[in-house]
């Protein structure tokens, strides 16, 4: 099932350009000033993702129960497995199961910037993460015998809720299934900015730097886990710009690139797309896919104090890149890591900068509530989000 593959990904959460009062996307922190930003996100439930067909679909967990599952779980069930052929052994099953999930993730971030010239401002953030998995269970197919007719077995008292657990746990490895949560950091992101011109009316910037794996990764033992980090460092370029229009609408446009490093870890293996959860683990060199990030946003400023913008991001994530012993294993985990999204972000902004040097208050700080939207995508979460975030300077 592996819920978790994509869902942090929703969180980007403190770009320092957004963190400077009412700045255009061009600017930088002045020279000798240090920033420090705090960032809460909240989630609405997600409950599923948009599929490769761009279609809305729950997540499931799907799971074939055959003889070797069921062995040993009363003496009703050996009884009746000690009166089978050895092909029909093999080709029993006691029907499939399906486990549907939700999630709700917390995020807390941490920032901080410096500006070393005018022109070269340096930045750091790492979020916090706290989420819950609520996993349900149920059975959807009936095993039949070799006649076609449903199998006795269906008549145990209990058996449904037993057997799955036995399943994951006893057969398969896996950690009992059920309601999920944990906190912990996430991945770092560095960089450094550089205002490559800025003139009356606009501005350009660029932007490099990288994440370092300081995330929890996924843990191939939980079905329902979160992982907090992919595991592998990434490196990234941007490039934008901004413009200022009239009656106080300006436009920021900017497009970023990442390469994802390979890293070796150990997963579960799976040899069935239609089944995935496998008892294979095994060392695996896996390479994900590179971004590219596309932002165009429109601000509008009612004073020195309050302003309201509207941000677009179409991102868009090439296929992942599995090596393994097992080349069955390889193409199924590459299978739908090919994503793209759509979303949309409004947003309000107050800001004491311009009060601060007036000496009308006493900080230099910023305030910025936001809510955003996937409008739809390829095999990417569907959710809602909402941030509040509060930026110092000193």
């Amino acid at each position: 099932m592996r819920i978790g593959k994509g869902i942090i990904k929703i969180f980007l959460l403190l770009f320092i350009h957004a963190s400077i009062a009412h700045a255009a996307y061009y600017d930088t922190l002045p020279k000798g000033v240090r920033n420090f930003t705090y960032r809460i996100v909240q989630t609405s439930e997600i409950s599923g993702s948009y599929n490769g067909s761009g279609d809305f679909k729950g997540y499931n967990l799907n799971a074939n129960i055959n003889a070797d599952a069921i062995k040993g779980l009363n003496s009703t069930v050996d009884v009746f497995l000690g009166t089978l052929t050895p092909t029909e052994y093999a080709n029993f099953s006691f029907g499939t199961f399906e486990g549907s999930a939700s999630s709700k993730v917390t995020a807390q971030g941490f920032g901080g910037g410096y500006g070393f010239t005018r022109e070269i401002t340096g930045y750091a953030f790492i979020p916090f993460y706290k989420a819950v998995v609520d996993l349900r269970l149920k059975r959807t197919a009936k095993g039949r015998n070799s006649s076609g007719t449903l199998l006795e077995l269906d008549n145990l008292p209990d058996v449904d809720a037993r057997l799955i657990q036995s399943l994951i746990v006893n057969y398969y490895g896996y950690k009992p299934l059920g309601k999920w949560n944990a906190t912990n950091f996430g991945d770092t992101e560095f960089g450094f900015l550089y205002q490559i011109k800025k003139w009356n009316t606009g501005g350009l910037l660029t932007k490099v730097g990288g994440v370092a794996p300081t995330g929890k990764i996924d843990d191939p033992d939980t079905l329902q886990d979160i992982p907090f980090g992919d595991g592998q460092w990434d490196a990234f370029g941007e490039l934008g710009g901004g413009i200022n229009l009239p009656l106080n609408f300006s436009v920021d446009a900017w497009t970023r690139l990442t390469y994802q490093f390979p890293n070796q870890t150990n997963i579960r293996l799976p040899d069935s797309a239609t089944f995935p959860v496998t008892t294979r683990k095994g060392s695996t060199e896996i390479k994900l896919g590179n971004k590219a990030e596309f932002n165009i946003k429109g601000n509008y400023s009612f004073s020195d104090q309050w302003m309201t913008s509207l941000l677009y991001t179409f991102e868009y994530k090439e296929a992942d890149k599995y090596k393994s012993p097992y080349a069955v294993s390889n193409s199924i985990l590459s299978i739908d890591s090919e994503k793209n999204s759509h979303t949309v972000k409004a947003s309000m902004n107050y800001s004491t900068v311009a009060l601060y040097q007036s000496k009308k208050f006493f900080m230099p700080l910023n305030l910025n509530l936001s809510a955003q939207s996937i409008l739809g995508g390829k095999n990417v979460p569907y959710y809602n989000r909402f941030d509040f975030e509060i930026a110092f300077y000193f």
